[in-house]
C-alpha cells in the first residue's frame, strides 16, 4: 500500500470515519429507478433524510491485510488482500467497496447501521457512501459526490444481482429535504429550506415506526420496472398516478401546508400498494388503518413495500394518541427526526 497517502497520519493511533443519514420517501419512490425515469414526462421522486445515520470507520493495516467488521451484524472477515475476500457473502458490497476503491488493501473496515435491517429506509446504500467517501479520503482519492453515485449504484447493483434506485444516495450525501428530478442529462436536486415553524411541525407531525417485517426492495422494485415494461395490470396507470403525487407532494412542502403534505402522502400508498401484488401485507393494513382511527391524516410503507418501516403523517395534537395506536397494532416505534446534515468525514484518534 503506497503509505504516501496516509503520511499525515500516524498509522497506530489514527483513523478516519464518516457518518450518512438514512431516508424516507415522502413520494415518487421506484421512480429513480433507471431506466424507468426515462420512460416518464416529469420523473420526480421526494425525500427527507432522518438521523437514523450509518457508520463507516477505516484504520491502516500493514501490508495488504484487510479486515471487515460489521457491528451490527456481528459479522468479521479477514483476508490477506483485498482479492482474496470471498465473493457474495454477508459482507459481500463491503468487500466489493474496498476492492473498488483500495485494491491494494491495508486496512480494516468496520461499520454499523442503526436503522432495523430491512427497513426500507435505504440503510445499505447510506452505509455505502459513507463507506465510499471514507475509503476515498483513505486512498487519496478525489472523487466528486456524483461520482460516488455512480459508482455507488454499480457496486450496489453487483451485490444485489438486480438494477437500483438512486435516491437513498442523494438522501445519505444531502441530508435535508429534497425534490429528485431524472433525465437524460442526470440528476437536478432542489432542496427546500423550510421556515423554522414548519420544519418544526413537520418534524412533530412525523412518525416512523418498523413493521417487524424485513423487506427486501430490489425484488419489488425489478417487479414494478417489469410490469411497467410488459404494461402488466394497471401499473402503468399507477405509475404515472405516482409521478403526478410526488408533484403534489413538492408543492405541498413547498407552500409548507401540511393537510396538503398529508393529502398527497395518503394518495402516494393508495397509488403504490396497487402497483404490484406483496406491496402490503393484512399486517402493514392493519396497523395503517389503526393509526388512521386514531388520527393520523395518513400513512405509506417507506421503500418498495412488503415491510420496513412505517412512515405516519399525524397532526402534533394527535401524535401521542396515534403513536400509542401504532405501537397496540405491533409496530415499533423508531426515534428519528428530520436530518439536515449529509455525509460527514472525520479523522480521530483510535489509541
Amino acid at each position: 500500500m503506497p503509505r504516501n497517502r496516509w503520511a499525515s497520519f500516524s498509522l497506530e493511533f489514527s483513523m478516519l470515519f464518516a457518518t450518512a443519514p438514512t431516508r424516507i420517501d415522502l413520494a415518487g419512490g421506484t421512480l429513480d429507478l433507471h431506466p424507468l425515469f426515462l420512460f416518464l414526462e416529469r420523473p420526480l421522486t421526494v425525500n427527507a433524510s432522518v438521523d437514523l445515520r450509518s457508520r463507516a470507520e477505516v484504520r491502516p493495516l500493514e501490508g495488504t491485510r484487510v479486515r471487515l467488521v460489521s457491528e451490527d451484524l456481528g459479522v468479521a472477515h479477514e483476508a490477506p488482500h483485498p482479492q482474496d475476500l470471498p465473493p457474495g457473502r454477508d459482507l459481500d458490497l463491503l468487500a466489493r467497496a474496498v476492492r473498488f476503491y483500495v485494491p491494494e488493501g491495508g486496512l480494516e473496515l468496520r461499520t454499523r447501521n442503526t436503522a432495523p435491517r430491512g427497513s426500507g429506509l435505504g440503510a445499505s446504500s447510506s452505509l455505502l457512501m459513507a463507506i465510499s467517501r471514507v475509503l476515498c479520503r483513505f486512498g487519496g482519492r478525489m472523487d466528486s459526490d456524483e461520482d460516488l453515485i455512480r459508482h455507488g449504484a454499480a457496486l450496489e447493483a453487483q451485490n444485489l444481482g438486480i438494477p437500483t434506485g438512486l435516491q437513498d444516495y442523494y438522501g445519505a450525501i444531502l441530508g435535508g429535504i429534497k425534490g429528485l428530478h431524472f433525465g437524460v442529462r442526470g440528476t437536478r436536486v432542489e432542496s427546500l429550506a423550510p421556515s423554522e415553524g414548519f420544519r418544526e411541525e413537520l418534524d412533530r407531525s412525523l412518525l416512523l415506526s418498523f413493521t417487524g417485517i424485513s423487506h427486501f426492495s430490489g425484488t419489488s422494485n425489478w417487479n414494478m420496472l417489469k410490469g411497467y415494461v410488459e404494461g402488466q395490470g394497471q401499473t402503468v396507470e399507477r405509475m404515472h398516478a405516482i409521478e403526478a403525487t410526488a408533484h403534489e407532494m413538492w408543492e405541498a412542502l413547498r407552500a409548507e401546508d401540511l393537510p396538503g403534505v398529508g393529502r398527497a402522502l395518503a394518495r402516494e400508498w393508495e397509488n403504490r400498494r396497487a402497483l404490484a401484488e406483496g406491496v402490503t401485507t393484512p399486517g402493514i393494513d392493519r396497523m395503517v388503518e389503526s393509526a388512521r382511527n386514531a388520527g393520523a391524516l395518513a400513512s405509506k410503507i417507506c421503500g418498495a413495500g412488503g415491510g420496513g418501516c412505517l412512515l405516519t403523517l399525524a397532526r402534533p395534537d394527535r401524535r401521542e394518541a396515534v403513536r400509542q395506536a401504532l405501537e397496540e397494532s405491533g409496530a415499533q416505534i423508531l426515534q428519528a427526526r428530520l436530518d439536515d446534515r449529509g455525509l460527514e468525514v472525520e479523522e480521530a484518534c483510535c489509541a
